[in-house]
């Protein structure tokens, strides 16, 4: 997909996350389709260089240091959002983070970190958005879970992190239900294994044999996933909510034994 063939003039999107990886790949394309983007992250070297990216490209672009597991930052960060746009219009939950250990080693505090940003935050998110979505009538939240939500987690995460990307599946339906007659739909975009911050360590040594694994025959890139982000954030996809769509390069139908 052409990335430019999507029009966002006029709207504001909030994207989480968005200082590396898919994140920044997606305030770039919102921003390249003709959105304001106000970048969430509580990397701020990363984030405002990504906001003076955007804004050097002749886009608006707003960075706002924020812990999407704290309600108290996401309410101030939606705010100062909306005083500088004028409006909310998209949300696309990204944040995540995840950890190393199996089951029987993670630690209530591991579990509630991972819980916090890979859940929590997304609800809060929505939670603070909604009432600007509300007012204008529309509105596309797309969060972005994983096919560990599927397969149970794997190379990237184990169980803590499965458990959050599934509760996020659930958390799409939900808001897609309640909240579709405002104008609001709400999706989950499932990537596969990713080339990102968070996948480098195992890129490094396994990427052959894994892509070998897979019907793409390559792993993912960013762009791979903020051209569905950019979609299900279009006008265009008004009549798709509470779906959940699975950019993996068809790992998920192979018989293979990595998932991320």
């Amino acid at each position: 997909m052409n990335l430019h063939t999507i029009d966002l003039n006029g709207k504001a999107a909030i994207v989480t996350g968005a200082a590396n990886g898919i994140g920044r790949r997606t305030a770039i394309a919102c921003a390249d389709a003709g959105a304001a983007v106000a970048i969430f992250d509580i990397d701020t070297e990363n984030g405002k260089k990504v906001e003076d990216e955007i804004n050097t490209s002749g886009a608006k672009a707003l960075f706002i240091e924020t812990d999407v597991s704290k309600e108290a930052q996401v309410k101030n960060a939606v705010a100062k959002t909306a005083e500088a746009f004028g409006r909310i219009d998209i949300l696309v939950n990204n944040a995540g983070i995840t950890g190393p250990t199996y089951l029987e080693e993670t630690s209530e505090e591991d579990w509630d970190n991972i819980l916090g940003v890979n859940l929590k935050g997304p609800f809060l998110c929505i939670k603070h958005c909604l009432a600007h979505m509300k007012k204008n009538r529309f509105g596309r939240i797309v969060n972005i879970s994983s096919i560990a939500a599927i397969a149970g987690g794997g190379l990237v995460g184990r169980a803590h992190y499965a458990a959050s990307k599934a509760g996020l599946v659930a958390l799409t339906k939900a808001a897609a239900k309640h909240y579709g007659q405002f104008g609001i739909t709400a999706n989950a975009i499932a990537p596969g294994p990713i080339r990102t911050r968070l996948s480098e360590s195992w890129v490094k040594v396994r990427e052959k044999e894994v892509a070998a694994t897979m019907p793409s025959q390559r792993i993912g890139e960013t762009e791979d996933i903020a051209s569905a982000v950019l979609y299900l954030s279009s006008p265009q996809a008004s009549f798709i909510t509470g779906q959940t769509f699975i950019c993996d390069g068809g790992m998920t139908i192979a018989t293979a034994k990595f998932i991320v």
